[in-house]
């Protein structure tokens, strides 16, 4: 079997989609010796670093210096070149990582992470928002598989959208294994200085996008503040739309001295971020699934999250819940972690048990079966 993808989300910065099909990639590689896999990357002035490249044992990796805004349009709009036409064969089967087909000769499978932009149409560009649904309208009738990463987003998904439900499977994302294991007390010190720390601080870790809830966040943080005065708020994480709206709001209520971005860090800076933290606060409106909601829990730092999309599903009894749109409700639960010792102890052990249950490799292992059942309908 021939299997096609386009691995450009993971060229750079890794979040979200980038870690997905970065990791789902990584395991694939380890597991499946007899499928033939093709990669495809372009940019103008960006080279995708060979040691990122997953070691398939039998595999083809071509890399272009194409626009990537003009790739995009062809595939997404033109639904042309046939990414087949890049390696010179014809390929059995494509996996977008995004819900948007990519063209191709065979079949095609797509990855729904989230619905967002469906959800909160005010918080994205109206014409944007509605040319993105009908671009998924269409690739979702042309897709013979459709993997979802939570069933909440499954539910969505069946809400929104004419699809059959026999061709969705849902599959969790997995844990990194890197966020199991012990971050020594001599780099948690380094980065304490690095980033300037105090002793006791609250962990937000997500790009500063609107539907990450991050004014709200920093509503309740004063709230949190008079009865802790010394507690501190760590955001890490990468630029997004908010960005700008968030400086204005810290000016305005005077939060500096208080609130450190970090901007995005490393995966070996995340690891001891989530260590030193106090508690994790995730007051996310939506998410597909929620990486750091896993990773906070495998770290051992007990969290305060919203009770909304799919953060129920993914953190159950590990975590205390909050309405996003009340700063008091968010307070209130905060500092229910630090007044109660007994609670966060009892919520520690509850997400590392709750962690355990997202494996990688059952991810790529589902994934795989996936794949082999749509080409034997083919057959």
């Amino acid at each position: 079997m021939r299997i096609g993808f386009d691995i450009r989300s993971f060229l750079k910065e890794e979040t979200g989609v980038g870690i997905y099909l970065k990791n789902l990639l990584s395991y694939l590689s380890m597991m499946d010796w007899e499928n033939e896999y093709y990669l495809f990357s372009t940019s103008l002035k960006d080279r995708f670093p060979l040691k990122k490249v997953p070691e398939f044992k039998k595999m083809k990796f071509r890399e272009f210096y194409f626009p990537v805004k003009a790739v995009d349009f062809a595939w997404n709009k033109l639904r042309w070149p046939e990414i087949d036409c890049f390696f010179r064969t014809n390929l059995d089967l494509t996996h977008s990582h995004t819900p948007l087909v990519l063209p191709t000769k065979g079949k095609k499978v797509v990855t729904v992470h989230d619905l967002y932009f469906m959800d909160y149409p005010d918080r994205v560009d109206q014409q944007a928002g509605r040319y993105f649904t009908n671009q998924i309208r269409s690739s979702l009738k042309r897709a013979e598989g459709i993997i979802t990463v939570s069933k909440s987003t499954k539910r969505q998904l069946l809400e929104k959208f004419p699809v059959e439900e026999k061709k969705i499977k849902v599959i969790y994302h997995g844990l990194d294994p890197a966020f199991q294991t012990p971050v020594s007390p001599k780099y948690k010190e380094k980065i304490t200085q690095r980033f300037s720390l105090p002793q006791r601080f609250l962990l937000f870790v997500g790009s500063t996008e609107p539907r990450k809830n991050l004014t709200k966040l920093l509503q309740s943080f004063p709230l949190v503040r008079r009865e802790y005065p010394n507690m501190h708020l760590v955001l890490a994480g990468p630029q997004g739309k908010d960005y700008e709206l968030i400086q204005k709001r810290i000016r305005k209520d005077h939060l500096y001295p208080w609130i450190h971005i970090t901007g995005y860090v490393s995966q070996t800076e995340l690891k001891a971020l989530y260590r030193l933290a106090s508690v994790f606060v995730f007051p996310s409106f939506c998410e597909g699934f929620g990486f750091p909601l896993i990773e906070a829990m495998a770290s051992g730092v007990p969290l305060a999250v919203s009770n909304k999309s799919v953060m129920p599903e993914i953190v159950k009894n590990a975590g205390l819940y909050f309405n996003p749109h009340d700063p008091e409700e968010m307070a209130g639960k905060v500092m229910s972690l630090l007044d109660d010792n007994r609670l966060r102890q009892r919520l520690i052990k509850e997400g590392f048990q709750r962690a355990s249950h997202f494996d990688w490799k059952k991810a790529a292992s589902e994934t795989l079966s996936l794949y082999q059942s749509l080409i034997k309908e083919k057959r």
